[in-house]
Formats: C-alpha cells, structure tokens, sequence
C-alpha cells in the first residue's frame, strides 16, 4: 500500500515543476516518503512520454522519481535551444536524463550521442535507453570518456549517495576507484562517427570540461554548436586549472556566455564574478 501511495504522489509531484515554488511541495512529500527498504530502491516510471528506470536511495535517482529532474533549469534551456532533427551529444550521460529529454526534443529523426565512462552507470543508462524503444535508432550511447587527447584514466567518485560526481581527478573527495577507462577525443568520434552535424553539446564531466573542448576544436569550430556546460571552481582546480581558464577558452572561440538561473533564466556570465559552481550555456556569435 505505501509503495503504491508513494508512486502515486511522487506521479503528482514531478508536475510541479511547472509551478514556481512547486519545489517545496516535493521536498516535504520526499521527507514523509523516504527509501526505507533495498527491494523498493528501483522505480520505473513514465513522465512527458519518456520511461525512467533510477535508484531512489540515490541523490539524483531521487530527485528524478520526485521532481522529474535533478535539476530543471538547465533542461528548461535545453527544451529551449533543441529542435527537432538536430544532433545533440551528452557528455557525461550519467544515468541518462539529459539523454532522454536530449532525445524527446530531437525525436526519433534526429540523432543522440551519450558517452559515460563508468561501467555501472553505463548499464544503467543502457537501460534507460532500453526501455524507450521508439527512439532506439536515433541514440548512439558510447561507454568512453572524452578528453583532449585519445589514452587511459582511472575514474574515481565520491563516498555518499551522489552517482552524478565521477571525477577522472583523484582528490581527498574523490577517493574511491570506480574502473579504468578509455579516453578519446570529440574531434575523433565525430570523424568516426561520420556526424554531418552537431548542433549542442552538454558537457558536465568533473573538471575535465576544459580538456574536453580543447579536444573538440575542429567540431567547434566546423559546426558552431551551442554549449551547454558545467564550470565549478572546485572541480577545475582538481583538474588544474582555474574557471577562468575555461570561460577565456570559450571566448576565444566566440562564444557569449550566460549563467542559467531559477527555471532556465539566461543572465550575462561577468568574468569578474564566476560563481563558485553554475550551469552556463554559450551562444556561438
């Protein structure tokens, strides 16, 4: 009975998202609903015509099943800047959400590249894909990680209930190996691949965002894409680098950048003010 309670709430819960403040609906119903029991830990369900399958004693699995999304800013502007056709590529899939809404936009005509280079989260994005037959030939997952320059890393996490926190950059945080992992670039799968176009990038990668451009150069450059990327202070310097670094890159490329706010708001990135962790979103000129 509570199972079947608790799905029918969370089903209400994940359309508050079109409410503002609907956010704290679903933070009370999470609280009244905790995991409590490991053979409740896996849902499937159905929300805007996309199946989900997430592990809600996980932080961004729970978020999902109760909100829709771990965070609906930046997919409010992915909804926004994705057409139907176009060619998007997730890099750091995770799981799989921004792959599905990627999908959903782009439709069965268009084309979804997911690369995630944990073997654990892989099968789980596999799955996800799975259970959304209808767009089966229009999503190309790759169980690879993106840098500049093609080799091998070890992958490291968090300890905790994060899964959205894989770091090629071991740190007194990330302090746990996950698996080793082939690297390649952008340029070369795009090449290999055989992609005619590439209209928007998400790259959300721990701190290998920077490397992960500089890796990507030619595609920048021959199709223009728009850029939806994460820059946290903490994670670049992990990776040795400062934010600013990555914000200059874009620039240089001929970029305008913009810090996505509450429900998809676009407000001008200043240099001089980067905040400690945002989702921007680059508009090539």
């Amino acid at each position: 009975m509570r199972n079947r309670i608790e799905n029918f709430l969370a089903g209400i819960s994940r359309h508050l998202y079109r409410i503002p403040g609907g956010f704290f609906v679903v933070v009370l119903l999470k609280r009244i609903f905790p995991a409590t029991n490991t053979s409740e830990f896996w849902k499937t369900f159905r929300f805007r015509g996309m199946v989900f399958r997430v592990d809600v004693s996980k932080g961004m699995g729970n978020a999902i099943f109760w909100r829709g999304a771990h965070d609906w800013a930046p997919l409010f502007v992915l909804e926004r800047v994705l057409k139907k056709g176009e060619t998007f590529i997730d890099i750091g899939a995770n799981q799989g959400e921004y792959t599905l809404w990627g999908l959903r936009k782009v439709g069965p005509e268009g084309k979804v590249l997911a690369y995630e280079p944990s073997e654990r989260i892989y099968r789980q994005l596999e799955e996800n894909i799975r259970l959304n037959p209808r767009y089966k030939n229009a999503i190309v997952p790759r169980k690879l990680g993106l840098s500049d320059r093609p080799g091998t890393l070890n992958l490291y996490t968090k300890s905790g209930t994060n899964e959205g926190v894989n770091s090629m950059f071991p740190s007194a945080e990330h302090d746990v190996f996950l698996n080793e992992i082939d690297l390649s670039t952008l340029d070369e799968e795009v090449e290999k691949l055989g992609l005619k176009r590439v209209d928007c990038l998400k790259i959300d990668v721990e701190g290998a965002e920077l490397a992960v451009l500089k890796g990507g150069l030619k595609t920048i450059a021959t199709f223009r894409p728009k850029i939806l990327v994460e820059i946290n202070k903490e994670s670049c310097n992990a990776a040795g680098y400062e934010a600013t670094e990555l914000v200059h890159f874009l620039e240089n490329q001929h970029y305008n950048l913009f810090t996505i706010g509450l429900r998809g708001k676009l407000i001008p990135l200043k240099k001089d003010r980067i905040p400690e962790f945002s989702n921007t979103l680059a508009f090539p000129l």
